[in-house]
């Protein structure tokens, strides 16, 4: 029986610089209390969907930082990736460096993916 991979595919994040300010400057901005989502119509709408978070040194030190990218990474690997032929680029506010648990998160981001899909 072959296993599933738990984290997060090569293919299905945003790995370059380039490939964030691509999103960045021609997405469209989905507003959530914790997180502000970036998203952008891939050119091939078969491929899969790709994703990036950034969280600014404003939010915390690198501690909560990193906190903050754990716990958004698990609520979407538990409830659903960013849809196919979609590239996201997540972006937390400050507001996330309170969240506690990854279903903090889930009334933004499932409002987030629904818009999407």
């Amino acid at each position: 029986m072959a296993r599933r991979p738990l984290g997060i595919t090569k293919e299905s994040r945003l790995r370059q610089r380039a490939e964030y300010l691509a999103v960045q400057s021609d997405g469209t901005k989905l507003h959530g209390r914790h997180v502000l989502a970036i998203a952008r119509k891939r050119p091939a709408p078969d491929l899969v969907g790709r994703l990036g978070i950034t969280v600014t040194k404003k939010v915390g030190n690198a501690v909560v930082r990193n906190r903050i990218k754990r716990m958004l990474r698990e609520w979407l690997r538990t409830h659903g990736w960013v849809p196919t032929g979609w590239d996201m680029v997540l972006v937390a506010k400050d507001s996330a460096a309170r969240q506690l648990h990854p279903s903090d998160f889930a009334p933004d981001l499932t409002k987030i993916l629904r818009q999407l899909s």
